[in-house]
C-alpha cells in the first residue's frame, strides 16, 4: 500500500464534515445511489461561506505517510445539495470556497493525493453543457495544489465519457473497471489512473492472479503516466471481514506487478 486514509470511519457521511464546518444543515435523508445506505443532503442557500475551520476532514494524526484525503467532487457535491442556486454556479463556488481549503489543509498535514469522489457522474450521467463548469471548478482545485488530484468515476460505465475525462485539469482519473471495459479506456494516456479493479459492493474475492493480469494490460496497453490499483468504491458496504481479505489481495496484487514490472 502506497498511501494511507484513516477511512473516514467518524464520517456519517462524505458531505457531512464540509457542511458541518459551513454551518449547513443537514436536510432530507437521501438513499445513496443503489445501495441500502443513506446520506443527509446538505442545505445550501445563499452566498457559500469560506470554509474557516476544515479539520473535519484533515487526516488523523495516526495514519501513516504519505496520505491520502477523500473529498466529495465539486459535481457530486452541487448535484446532491438541496439548495436554491443554479447548479454550475454552485459547483464553482464549492470548489473555491469550500473544497480549496479542505484540500490545501489536508495537504499541510501530509496528504499527497487528494481523490475526489464522483458516483453521481458515472450513475446519472452528466449533461453536455456542464462539463465546461466542471474543467472551471477542478482548474481552481488543481492551480498550485501541492498533491496529485484524482478525479475517480465510479457506480456507473466511463466508457462514453472518457474523452471528456482526459481533457479535465488533474493529474489522475479514477475508473470503475467493475463497470467498465477495459478497452473503452484507450491507449496513450498523458495522465495518471486509479484503476478500480477490486468490487467493493460484492463479496466474491478476486482472483489474484486475474488481479494482476488486468493491471498488467492496462500497464501495457492504456499505458498511464502512473497507474494505481484500488477499488472501484469503498469497501463500507462489505462485511469488515470480506473487506480486510479483498485489502489484502489488493496488496498482493500490487506487488505482483512491481515484481513483474521490474524484471
Amino acid at each position: 500500500m502506497d498511501f494511507f486514509s484513516d477511512g473516514l470511519l467518524k464520517w456519517q457521511d462524505i458531505f457531512r464534515p464540509l457542511a458541518a464546518a459551513l454551518g449547513a444543515k443537514p436536510h432530507t435523508l437521501v438513499r445513496w445511489f443503489d445501495t441500502n445506505t443513506f446520506f443527509r443532503a446538505p442545505e445550501i442557500s445563499g452566498r457559500v461561506a469560506t470554509l474557516a475551520h476544515p479539520d473535519g476532514v484533515v487526516p488523523d494524526g495516526s495514519v501513516p505517510r504519505p496520505r491520502v484525503t477523500t473529498l466529495p467532487s465539486p459535481y457530486m457535491f452541487s448535484r446532491a445539495a438541496h439548495t436554491d442556486q443554479a447548479r454550475n454556479q454552485l459547483m464553482v463556488a464549492l470548489a473555491e470556497q469550500v473544497l480549496r481549503p479542505a484540500a490545501d489543509a489536508a495537504v499541510a498535514a501530509g496528504s499527497q493525493l487528494i481523490h475526489l469522489e464522483d458516483p453521481w457522474l458515472g450513475y446519472s450521467g452528466i449533461a453536455r453543457e456542464d462539463w465546461a463548469p466542471l474543467g472551471e471548478a477542478l482548474k481552481i482545485l488543481h492551480r498550485d495544489l501541492k498533491a496529485k488530484l484524482v478525479f475517480h468515476v465510479y457506480f456507473g460505465d466511463a466508457g462514453p465519457h472518457i474523452d471528456h475525462l482526459l481533457k479535465l485539469p488533474v493529474d489522475v482519473v479514477g475508473i470503475d473497471l467493475i463497470e467498465t471495459e477495459l478497452n473503452a479506456l484507450g491507449s496513450g494516456w498523458d495522465k495518471g489512473l486509479v484503476a478500480g479493479v477490486i468490487n467493493g459492493r460484492s463479496s466474491i474475492l478476486e482472483s489474484l492472479e486475474n488481479t494482476v493480469e488486468v493491471a498488467r494490460h492496462l500497464a501495457d496497453r492504456v499505458q498511464p503516466r502512473d497507474l494505481y490499483l484500488s477499488s472501484n468504491c469503498e469497501l463500507g458496504y462489505l462485511p469488515t471481514g470480506v473487506a480486510e481479505q479483498k485489502l489484502q489481495r489488493l496488496g498482493e496484487a500490487a506487488r505482483r506487478v512491481r515484481e513483474l514490472v521490474s524484471v
